[in-house]
């Protein structure tokens, strides 16, 4: 013990935190959800590779907040995480923002501690390490990875297996013995995606005791979540889950238990239907219900022909029949991506167990779904929701938390459209493009390919009207952005390309959206602040009192990003100097400006942003002939008149026009 505890004060070989802090200013810490705590749950290696960890979004956040905010926390999977889409357009963005609108006098925030690929157990320590940023309530969507995920039942049906696992990798002697283990066997981390690594656990049968195995897992760990809230006093809301029945295929099904011959036939007429369902001849969803009905006479239980049943029953009408088709091809799945259904049975259980809310996410997703059942309408694949699903999912939380005491009263006809949403928080086109590229992708490898070929393809032709669909600027920026895609936004590449070619309108969408998904960074929020102003300034529009204050709340972040060891204190006093001059602070904007354009440096790399506010100060200083005397300067050392023009356009009482 005196041992682990002098290894202990070594951080390297502690478990990274939940929370870590950033800087420090007048009293007041900017700190952040770890991006790297996910680390703690992914210690397998595949083909004498490490396995890359789940992916965890930092969350910035400022202590002491005054007022204190009404804080919630979200914790799950891939599905909370956001997966496919950006982090500001999952269903923790969208409650964040339908919360503020329903309490506009409360700050709100809500954590996103979603983890890529963890089962139940991984989520239960998220949710009891997450008391440590003292929630007002806990949301937990969790069930779908109990097989296939990072401590799910894999070769271990038994629950302890996980408990003892998880507790040894948190000590520092495990930690010092592995990081030796990871030096003599070599520190690369696998290329390969978790997906396929997850998958190679293989088919999970009917029969199979992980079946059983998973339910009970899932059972324990909501039940400790339930005793961890409790034991905070916090309230509780668990979700149901939702899963796509009419669009996704299984992924497997089981070899039907007949004779060489049987087999034959069996295979025979369910192929044949599959040809016909594929063909739109008159009487092809009749003949080929015909032939699923014989196969079913000698075997039903297979995952494959009750979908194509489904896809038939849609056809002729029959929409209860297909539900109940697809819905039984889903619980027949031998390799079970989507929980069977029995888990929301479960969820339902334990939430009435331990006095926990539900949030009814699959029965609003069907009232939102043909009367077949749940499909591409609201979903992006076969667990995790579109866009328009994670908005449905964040109302289904709404309308829970209006039942759950302790839950201020709540007025949830302030709520606006999922629409309002989706523009608000940047559902823009080059990224729902990237999503269909990514689904594609998905869905046409090993082991999803098996049964959706025709979901790949569709995905593949969608991506590739959508990126015709996009402007010459947008384009840009996309292919721009690949080659160093894990370094800035997407949304932040495009923006400058729009900006560039002087595309206002978009340039001001795109900015707006990376601010909110990277803030506190240097580039995708305080550039992207001062960028954003200028394209409203530029498009001739005055800024409204929301948006002043979004300047105004940019401006107090650089005191804290100003901390940061690699940031240069110029490009500080920059920001602040760009943004002083469009909030009309003159005197403390010409105060920052002046200095860093006398840095040659600097002045080179940002005249086109940074002259045009300091000649505008300039003048309103009544030092034109200073203003002059820096328009030459600029103009010689960038062979560009326009600096010298801009001078004397503003001299005339003219407006700031772009560079070109």
């Amino acid at each position: 013990m005196g041992l682990e505890w002098g290894l202990h004060l070594w951080p390297r070989l502690t478990p990274p935190p939940l929370v870590v802090t950033l800087a420090e200013h007048e009293g007041r810490f900017l700190r952040s959800v770890n991006p790297l705590y996910a680390r703690r749950f992914f210690f397998a290696r595949y083909q004498d590779q490490l396995i890359a960890s789940g992916r965890m979004t930092p969350r910035p956040f400022v202590e002491p907040a005054l007022p204190r905010p009404y804080r919630l926390v979200f914790v799950g999977d891939s599905t909370v995480q956001g997966y496919p889409h950006p982090r500001r357009l999952a269903a923790a963005a969208f409650l964040e923002a339908m919360l503020q609108d329903i309490w506009p006098e409360q700050q709100v925030e809500v954590f996103n501690l979603g983890i890529t690929s963890i089962a139940s157990f991984a989520v239960a320590k998220v949710l009891e390490d997450a008391m440590a940023l003292e929630p007002d309530l806990v949301v937990v969507y969790t069930g779908h990875n109990e097989f296939y995920g990072i401590y799910g039942v894999g070769d271990q049906v038994g629950p302890r297996f996980n408990r003892l696992h998880y507790g040894l990798m948190q000590w520092s002697m495990v930690q010092l013995l592995k990081g030796g283990f990871d030096l003599l066997r070599g520190q690369q981390v696998s290329s390969v995606d978790l997906l396929k690594i997850m998958a190679e656990r293989g088919e999970v049968p009917l029969d199979d005791p992980r079946r059983p195995a998973a339910l009970n897992h899932l059972r324990e760990n909501l039940c400790e979540m339930g005793a961890t809230c409790e034991g905070h006093r916090v309230p509780l809301i668990f979700c149901t889950l939702v899963a796509n029945e009419t669009g996704f295929a299984p992924a497997g099904a089981a070899v039907p238990p007949l004779g060489v011959e049987e087999q034959n036939q069996w295979s025979a007429w369910v192929e044949q239907a599959d040809r016909l369902l594929g063909s739109q001849q008159a009487g092809a969803a009749a003949a080929a219900l015909g032939l699923l009905d014989q196969a079913e006479q000698r075997w039903a239980d297979h995952a494959w022909l009750q979908y194509l049943r489904g896809k038939a029953l849609v056809r002729l009408g029959k929409s209860q029949e297909a539900a109940a088709a697809f819905h039984r091809a889903r619980d027949l799945d031998t390799m079970p991506w989507r929980a069977p259904s029995r888990h929301n049975e479960v969820i339902r259980e334990v939430a009435a167990e331990v006095g926990s809310g539900v949030a009814e996410v699959e029965k609003i997703f069907l009232q939102a779904s043909p009367a077949e059942g749940i499909g591409w309408e609201l979903m992006a694949d076969h667990v995790h929701p579109s866009v328009r699903g994670q908005a449905l999912l964040a109302r289904a939380v709404l309308s829970a938390m209006a039942g759950v005491p302790r839950v201020p009263p709540m007025s949830l006809e302030r709520v606006r459209s999922d629409i309002d949403y989706q523009e608000r928080l940047g559902d823009l086109p080059v990224e729902r493009v990237k999503t269909d590229m990514d689904m594609a992708r998905l869905l046409g490898e090993k082991p999803m390919d098996r049964y959706n070929g025709a979901n790949a393809r569709f995905f593949s032709q969608r991506a590739a009207t959508g990126w015709q669909n996009l402007s010459s600027p947008e384009q840009a920026g996309a292919k721009k952005w690949n080659p160093h895609k894990e370094e800035i936004p997407l949304v932040l590449e495009v923006a400058d390309q729009c900006f560039a070619a002087q595309d206002l309108r978009r340039a001001r969408e795109y900015y707006a959206a990376a601010r909110q998904e990277a803030p506190f960074t240097s580039r995708a929020d305080l550039w992207a602040a001062v960028q954003w102003a200028w394209s409203t300034r530029l498009l001739g529009e005055k800024f409204t009192p929301f948006q002043e204050q979004a300047l105004r709340e940019a401006l107090g972040r650089t005191d804290f990003l100003a901390k940061a060891p690699d940031m240069a204190p110029e490009f500080i006093e920059f920001v602040r100097g760009e943004l002083l001059h469009s909030l009309g602070e003159h005197e403390a904007a010409l105060a920052q400006l002046e200095p860093v354009f006398r840095n040659p440096e600097f002045r080179r790399q940002f005249i086109f942003s940074l002259f045009p506010a300091l000649a505008t100060e300039l003048i309103h200083a009544g030092r034109l002939d200073q203003a002059r005397e820096y328009g030459r300067l600029a103009s010689a050392e960038s062979e560009n008149p326009y600096f010298i023009q801009l001078v004397e356009t503003l001299s005339h009482g003219g407006g700031i026009m772009p560079s070109r």
